[in-house]
């Protein structure tokens, strides 16, 4: 029953996710977007303006915002420049130009944005694209997941290392996750996904970034609106929180507050490493063959050390081996 809860779960959300993003697919046809068209009749500047969007993901009207403390944009008149102005972090602004200079070698294109209607100017995209992110809050969340990358990901793994001393600590021993503690193959499911994340991740940027680049300008939770990697992708996003959700609550189906806490968190603990390791393995090739066995691995572990296989005359609390019930106490005997 509990497993057909988190599976009707994880399908209204994809269907909740359809229905408000069908408008806004970023992969979607000229036809969706009431484009009617057709190559041939394309005027020079719409095919350039075209060819734009698709290369470098956004076009005119696209909205930015300034996460640099400060851009100086230059006011041009008569071909001249003016005169400057500034936009700071936070401001809004919107793309109202882009003029292509082929003539220049440092940088062939130049944007034109603007805050408000007395504040706008020109300034070369190799200097806006890197201080501002697009205007969605998955984007702005993919930017600064990206730029504390580090912070984020080595303070998971401290956690985790944290949580393991303690309990060696309080109980002693040196096995990660300890086998014995709990009946669930939720974490052993957790490590998977997140391993196959991982390897998704980073085939998707040794491969075809564009398509990434793509999804970060114009992002949706909805899988069915992208092409099948970016879907995968998203897909096992989903899978991963909804597995951690039942992670959470088989957890304290079986512990008290703080040993539950320091569980989880070895739990994600683990999980970053194996995140880290597939994808430091992937882009040379080795992820590839070790993801298999890593995934045959855990079954084992599961099934040889985990899966209760005794059962409580007494009050029917699963139990790992015979002997007495952890729940109620009684004795267990084989024979």
């Amino acid at each position: 029953m509990k497993n057909l809860i988190y599976i009707l779960t994880f399908i209204a959300c994809v269907i909740a996710f359809a229905c408000n993003d069908s408008d806004r697919s970023p992969f979607s046809s000229s036809k969706e977007t009431g484009q009617t068209d057709s190559v041939p009749q394309l005027t020079r500047m719409k095919a350039d303006s075209l060819k734009f969007r698709l290369t470098h993901h956004y076009t005119e009207n696209y909205n930015f915002r300034v996460k640099a403390d400060s851009l100086k944009l230059i006011q041009i008149e008569s071909g001249y420049p003016q005169d400057t102005c500034t936009i700071y972090r936070g401001d809004l602004i919107v793309v109202a130009k882009i003029m292509l200079t082929p003539t220049d070698t440092t940088d062939t294109v130049w944007v034109k944005v603007g805050r408000d209607q007395f504040t706008m100017g020109w300034i070369k995209e190799s200097e806006l694209i890197p201080n501002v992110v697009p205007d969605d809050i998955l984007s702005e969340t993919l930017s600064l997941m990206t730029d504390s990358r580090a912070v984020w990901m080595f303070s998971i793994i401290a956690f985790g290392t944290t949580a393991f001393f303690v309990r060696r600590y309080r109980n002693g021993g040196l096995q990660i996750l300890k086998f014995n503690e709990m009946d669930s193959f939720y974490p052993i499911l957790f490590l998977i996904l997140t391993a196959l994340l991982s390897c998704t991740y980073a085939s998707i940027q040794k491969f075809v970034p564009e398509y990434w680049q793509e999804f970060y300008y114009n992002p949706t939770l909805n899988p069915m609106q992208l092409p099948t990697i970016m879907s995968l992708l998203v897909t096992l996003v989903w899978a991963i929180a909804i597995v951690f959700i039942a992670v959470i609550d088989d957890v304290y189906n079986n512990f008290y507050f703080v040993p539950g806490i320091i569980y989880l968190s070895e739990t994600l603990g683990l999980g970053m490493l194996v995140y880290l390791f597939f994808s430091w393995t992937t882009p040379i090739g080795i992820g590839y063959a070790l993801l298999p066995l890593f995934i045959i691995a855990l079954v084992w572990i599961y099934f040889r050390h985990i899966r209760c296989t005794f059962i409580c005359g007494e009050c029917g609390y699963r139990m790992f081996s015979d002997g007495h019930c952890r729940h109620c106490g009684t004795y267990n005997s084989k024979e």
